[in-house]
Protein backbone atom coordinates (compact mmCIF):
# COMPACT_ATOMS: atom_id res chain seq x y z
CA UNK A 1 0.00 0.00 0.00
CA UNK A 2 0.75 3.79 -0.24
CA UNK A 3 3.53 4.85 2.42
CA UNK A 4 2.60 7.18 5.14
CA UNK A 5 4.11 9.62 7.42
CA UNK A 6 6.57 11.85 7.30
CA UNK A 7 8.91 13.86 4.39
CA UNK A 8 11.19 11.35 4.75
CA UNK A 9 8.82 8.56 4.22
CA UNK A 10 9.91 7.54 0.05
CA UNK A 11 13.24 6.52 1.99
CA UNK A 12 10.86 3.38 3.17
CA UNK A 13 8.88 2.70 -0.09
CA UNK A 14 12.12 2.43 -2.01
CA UNK A 15 13.66 0.46 0.21
CA UNK A 16 10.69 -1.76 1.21
CA UNK A 17 10.07 -2.34 -2.77
CA UNK A 18 13.74 -2.66 -3.44
CA UNK A 19 13.97 -5.40 -0.56
CA UNK A 20 10.98 -7.52 -0.82
CA UNK A 21 11.99 -7.59 -5.12
CA UNK A 22 15.76 -9.50 -3.66
CA UNK A 23 14.12 -11.91 -1.66
CA UNK A 24 13.22 -15.27 -2.92
CA UNK A 25 10.05 -15.24 -1.46
CA UNK A 26 7.72 -12.21 -1.92
CA UNK A 27 6.37 -11.14 -5.50
CA UNK A 28 5.38 -7.14 -5.39
CA UNK A 29 2.19 -7.12 -7.09
CA UNK A 30 1.65 -3.88 -8.94
CA UNK A 31 0.24 -1.24 -6.86
CA UNK A 32 -1.45 0.70 -9.84
CA UNK A 33 -3.37 -2.32 -10.53
CA UNK A 34 -4.30 -3.64 -7.40
CA UNK A 35 -5.66 0.13 -6.63
CA UNK A 36 -7.62 0.06 -10.06
CA UNK A 37 -9.20 -3.07 -8.96
CA UNK A 38 -10.38 -1.59 -4.92
CA UNK A 39 -11.77 1.31 -7.61
CA UNK A 40 -14.26 -1.05 -8.84
CA UNK A 41 -15.58 -2.97 -5.60
CA UNK A 42 -15.39 0.95 -3.62
CA UNK A 43 -12.85 0.00 -1.50
CA UNK A 44 -10.09 2.26 -0.12
CA UNK A 45 -6.77 0.92 1.76
CA UNK A 46 -8.37 2.30 4.51
CA UNK A 47 -11.09 1.00 4.42
CA UNK A 48 -9.22 -2.42 4.18
CA UNK A 49 -7.42 -1.70 7.41
CA UNK A 50 -11.04 -1.47 9.18
CA UNK A 51 -12.96 -4.48 8.22
CA UNK A 52 -12.75 -7.20 10.13
CA UNK A 53 -13.22 -9.78 7.46
CA UNK A 54 -11.77 -9.61 4.23
CA UNK A 55 -12.96 -12.82 2.59
CA UNK A 56 -16.33 -11.43 0.95
CA UNK A 57 -14.19 -9.31 -1.01
CA UNK A 58 -12.64 -10.97 -3.98
CA UNK A 59 -9.86 -8.12 -4.88
CA UNK A 60 -7.49 -9.96 -6.62
CA UNK A 61 -6.91 -13.39 -6.94
CA UNK A 62 -3.44 -13.37 -6.84
CA UNK A 63 -2.57 -10.61 -3.86
CA UNK A 64 -1.94 -12.88 -0.97
CA UNK A 65 -1.50 -9.85 1.86
CA UNK A 66 -1.32 -5.94 1.76
CA UNK A 67 1.70 -4.30 3.78
CA UNK A 68 1.08 -0.75 5.50
CA UNK A 69 3.49 1.05 6.40
CA UNK A 70 3.82 4.36 8.48
CA UNK A 71 6.74 6.89 9.19
CA UNK A 72 5.98 8.38 12.43
CA UNK A 73 9.50 9.63 13.59
CA UNK A 74 12.89 10.54 12.48
CA UNK A 75 14.74 12.44 14.73
CA UNK A 76 18.78 13.58 13.98
CA UNK A 77 20.16 14.06 17.66
CA UNK A 78 22.51 16.70 18.08
CA UNK A 79 26.28 15.54 17.79
CA UNK A 80 27.74 13.84 21.20
CA UNK A 81 31.32 16.00 21.61
CA UNK A 82 33.85 14.46 23.73
CA UNK A 83 37.62 14.63 24.73
CA UNK A 84 39.34 11.22 25.96
CA UNK A 85 42.87 10.46 26.87
CA UNK A 86 44.46 8.26 24.57
CA UNK A 87 48.15 6.75 24.01
CA UNK A 88 49.66 7.59 21.18
CA UNK A 89 52.85 7.15 19.59
CA UNK A 90 55.23 10.77 19.13
CA UNK A 91 57.73 11.61 17.23
CA UNK A 92 60.92 12.78 19.87
CA UNK A 93 62.65 15.03 17.49
CA UNK A 94 65.65 12.39 17.68
CA UNK A 95 66.79 9.55 15.75
CA UNK A 96 67.21 5.62 16.21
CA UNK A 97 71.16 5.20 16.58
CA UNK A 98 73.38 1.42 16.13
CA UNK A 99 75.92 0.65 18.50
CA UNK A 100 78.11 2.73 16.95
CA UNK A 101 76.32 6.04 17.30
CA UNK A 102 75.34 5.99 13.37
CA UNK A 103 71.29 7.00 12.03
CA UNK A 104 70.10 3.74 11.16
CA UNK A 105 68.24 4.09 8.07
CA UNK A 106 64.77 2.32 6.89
CA UNK A 107 63.31 1.36 3.59
CA UNK A 108 59.70 3.44 3.35
CA UNK A 109 56.75 2.29 2.11
CA UNK A 110 57.70 4.05 -0.95
CA UNK A 111 60.68 2.11 -1.31
CA UNK A 112 62.91 5.22 -0.47
CA UNK A 113 65.59 5.26 2.25
CA UNK A 114 64.82 7.31 5.71
CA UNK A 115 66.56 8.13 8.60
CA UNK A 116 64.31 6.21 11.62
CA UNK A 117 62.71 8.28 13.77
CA UNK A 118 62.82 7.70 17.67
CA UNK A 119 59.08 7.06 18.72
CA UNK A 120 57.66 7.19 22.38
CA UNK A 121 54.08 6.69 24.00
CA UNK A 122 52.42 9.11 25.53
CA UNK A 123 49.07 10.05 26.84
CA UNK A 124 47.06 12.88 24.28
CA UNK A 125 43.87 14.58 24.14
CA UNK A 126 41.72 13.11 21.33
CA UNK A 127 38.54 14.90 20.59
CA UNK A 128 35.63 13.17 18.98
CA UNK A 129 31.96 13.19 18.15
CA UNK A 130 29.45 10.71 18.04
CA UNK A 131 26.21 11.50 15.61
CA UNK A 132 22.90 9.59 17.15
CA UNK A 133 19.56 9.63 15.64
CA UNK A 134 16.33 7.51 15.56
CA UNK A 135 13.43 6.25 13.52
CA UNK A 136 10.00 4.95 13.89
CA UNK A 137 7.84 3.26 11.46
CA UNK A 138 4.45 1.14 12.00
CA UNK A 139 4.51 -1.56 9.82
CA UNK A 140 1.36 -4.05 9.38
CA UNK A 141 0.86 -6.69 7.10
CA UNK A 142 -3.07 -8.09 6.35
CA UNK A 143 -3.93 -11.51 4.91
CA UNK A 144 -6.30 -10.84 2.73
CA UNK A 145 -7.00 -14.77 2.35
CA UNK A 146 -7.73 -15.09 6.03
CA UNK A 147 -9.08 -11.46 6.18
CA UNK A 148 -6.93 -10.33 9.52
CA UNK A 149 -3.38 -8.92 10.41
CA UNK A 150 -0.81 -11.11 10.56
CA UNK A 151 1.97 -8.31 12.02
CA UNK A 152 0.91 -5.15 13.46
CA UNK A 153 3.94 -3.09 15.79
CA UNK A 154 5.77 0.15 16.33
CA UNK A 155 9.20 -0.93 15.06
CA UNK A 156 12.13 1.49 16.76
CA UNK A 157 15.73 1.69 15.31
CA UNK A 158 18.62 3.91 16.39
CA UNK A 159 21.59 4.81 14.39
CA UNK A 160 25.32 5.59 16.10
CA UNK A 161 28.06 6.49 13.90
CA UNK A 162 30.56 4.92 16.62
CA UNK A 163 33.19 7.96 17.52
CA UNK A 164 34.52 10.04 15.08
CA UNK A 165 38.00 10.79 15.57
CA UNK A 166 38.55 15.00 14.89
CA UNK A 167 42.48 14.39 14.37
CA UNK A 168 41.78 11.62 11.96
CA UNK A 169 39.92 14.04 10.06
CA UNK A 170 37.35 11.10 9.93
CA UNK A 171 34.42 12.00 7.62
CA UNK A 172 31.18 12.69 9.78
CA UNK A 173 28.36 11.07 8.48
CA UNK A 174 24.91 12.96 6.81
CA UNK A 175 22.12 13.29 7.72
CA UNK A 176 21.00 11.91 4.18
CA UNK A 177 22.63 9.36 4.74
CA UNK A 178 21.86 8.71 8.23
CA UNK A 179 18.68 8.53 7.40
CA UNK A 180 18.63 6.11 4.53
CA UNK A 181 20.98 3.47 6.94
CA UNK A 182 17.71 4.26 9.34
CA UNK A 183 15.49 3.29 6.68
CA UNK A 184 16.99 0.14 4.99
CA UNK A 185 17.76 -1.24 8.37
CA UNK A 186 14.32 -1.08 9.92
CA UNK A 187 12.21 -2.53 6.66
CA UNK A 188 15.13 -5.22 6.81
CA UNK A 189 14.20 -5.63 10.51
CA UNK A 190 10.11 -6.24 9.45
CA UNK A 191 11.21 -8.47 6.72
CA UNK A 192 12.76 -10.66 9.62
CA UNK A 193 9.79 -10.87 11.31
CA UNK A 194 7.41 -11.99 8.29
CA UNK A 195 9.56 -13.74 6.26
CA UNK A 196 9.97 -17.25 5.99
CA UNK A 197 13.26 -18.50 7.92
CA UNK A 198 15.49 -21.32 6.74
CA UNK A 199 15.59 -24.03 9.22
CA UNK A 200 17.67 -26.61 9.45
CA UNK A 201 16.47 -29.87 11.39
CA UNK A 202 19.52 -32.30 11.98
CA UNK A 203 18.18 -34.22 14.49
CA UNK A 204 17.60 -38.52 13.58
CA UNK A 205 14.17 -39.13 11.38
CA UNK A 206 12.44 -42.36 13.14
CA UNK A 207 11.75 -45.36 10.40
CA UNK A 208 8.96 -48.05 11.29
CA UNK A 209 6.67 -48.86 9.51
CA UNK A 210 6.01 -48.50 5.37
CA UNK A 211 4.57 -45.04 5.80
CA UNK A 212 6.56 -43.90 8.11
CA UNK A 213 9.34 -44.81 6.09
CA UNK A 214 8.11 -43.00 2.81
CA UNK A 215 7.49 -40.06 4.80
CA UNK A 216 11.65 -40.42 6.00
CA UNK A 217 12.58 -40.29 2.11
CA UNK A 218 11.10 -37.36 1.52
CA UNK A 219 12.04 -35.56 5.10
CA UNK A 220 15.74 -36.45 3.38
CA UNK A 221 15.03 -34.72 0.27
CA UNK A 222 13.87 -31.66 1.74
CA UNK A 223 10.63 -32.20 1.06
CA UNK A 224 8.95 -31.59 4.51
CA UNK A 225 5.31 -30.75 3.34
CA UNK A 226 5.24 -34.08 2.01
CA UNK A 227 6.74 -35.69 4.62
CA UNK A 228 4.27 -34.46 6.82
CA UNK A 229 1.05 -35.42 5.03
CA UNK A 230 2.71 -38.57 4.36
CA UNK A 231 2.91 -39.09 8.05
CA UNK A 232 -0.42 -37.57 8.97
CA UNK A 233 -1.98 -40.51 6.83
CA UNK A 234 0.31 -42.85 8.99
CA UNK A 235 -0.99 -41.26 12.18
CA UNK A 236 -4.31 -42.15 11.18
CA UNK A 237 -3.41 -45.58 11.03
CA UNK A 238 -1.26 -45.72 13.97
CA UNK A 239 -2.75 -43.53 16.09
CA UNK A 240 -0.68 -44.55 19.13
CA UNK A 241 2.93 -44.75 17.40
CA UNK A 242 5.01 -42.56 19.32
CA UNK A 243 7.71 -42.60 16.27
CA UNK A 244 5.19 -41.10 14.16
CA UNK A 245 4.17 -37.66 16.19
CA UNK A 246 7.89 -37.09 16.89
CA UNK A 247 8.62 -37.58 12.78
CA UNK A 248 5.96 -35.03 12.73
CA UNK A 249 7.11 -32.29 14.98
CA UNK A 250 10.64 -32.62 12.93
CA UNK A 251 8.21 -31.73 9.97
CA UNK A 252 6.70 -28.73 11.60
CA UNK A 253 9.81 -27.34 13.03
CA UNK A 254 11.28 -27.63 9.18
CA UNK A 255 8.58 -25.73 8.28
CA UNK A 256 8.78 -22.37 10.98
CA UNK A 257 5.58 -23.84 12.93
CA UNK A 258 6.96 -24.26 16.47
CA UNK A 259 3.71 -24.45 17.74
CA UNK A 260 2.84 -27.49 16.30
CA UNK A 261 6.01 -29.16 16.72
CA UNK A 262 5.86 -28.40 20.69
CA UNK A 263 2.34 -30.83 20.47
CA UNK A 264 3.79 -32.89 18.35
CA UNK A 265 7.28 -33.71 20.52
CA UNK A 266 5.06 -33.52 23.82
CA UNK A 267 2.43 -36.51 22.25
CA UNK A 268 5.70 -38.49 21.58
CA UNK A 269 6.98 -37.82 25.13
CA UNK A 270 3.72 -39.50 26.47
CA UNK A 271 3.54 -42.13 24.21
CA UNK A 272 7.14 -43.11 25.03
CA UNK A 273 8.66 -41.10 28.18
CA UNK A 274 11.48 -43.14 27.88
CA UNK A 275 12.75 -42.09 24.80
CA UNK A 276 15.95 -39.44 25.18
CA UNK A 277 16.01 -38.25 22.07
CA UNK A 278 11.94 -37.33 22.04
CA UNK A 279 12.55 -35.47 25.70
CA UNK A 280 15.75 -33.96 23.64
CA UNK A 281 13.24 -32.19 21.21
CA UNK A 282 10.26 -31.40 23.22
CA UNK A 283 12.88 -29.40 25.76
CA UNK A 284 14.76 -27.93 22.59
CA UNK A 285 11.34 -26.80 20.41
CA UNK A 286 10.32 -25.16 23.96
CA UNK A 287 13.76 -23.01 24.21
CA UNK A 288 13.08 -22.18 20.68
CA UNK A 289 9.21 -21.53 21.06
CA UNK A 290 10.21 -19.27 24.49
CA UNK A 291 12.69 -16.97 22.52
CA UNK A 292 10.37 -16.08 19.54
Amino acid sequence: APCEGKDDVKLICDYLTSLLKQSDYFFVFDRNQFSSALDQINLTYEKIKQLDSLIQYAILPNVDAIIFSELKSIEILPDELGVEQVQKSVWTGEYERDQNGQIIEEISPDGEKQRKKKIKLEMVDQHFRVRNAKMSVNFELIDLKKGNSIFSQDLIENYTSGKIIKEESQPIPTDDEVKKTLAQNIVAKFLGYVAPKKITVKRKIEKGTALIDSGAVYAKAGNWSQAQETWSEAEQAFPIDARIYYNLGLAAEAQGDFDSAQTYYQKAVLLNPKKKLYQKAAENINKVWQEK
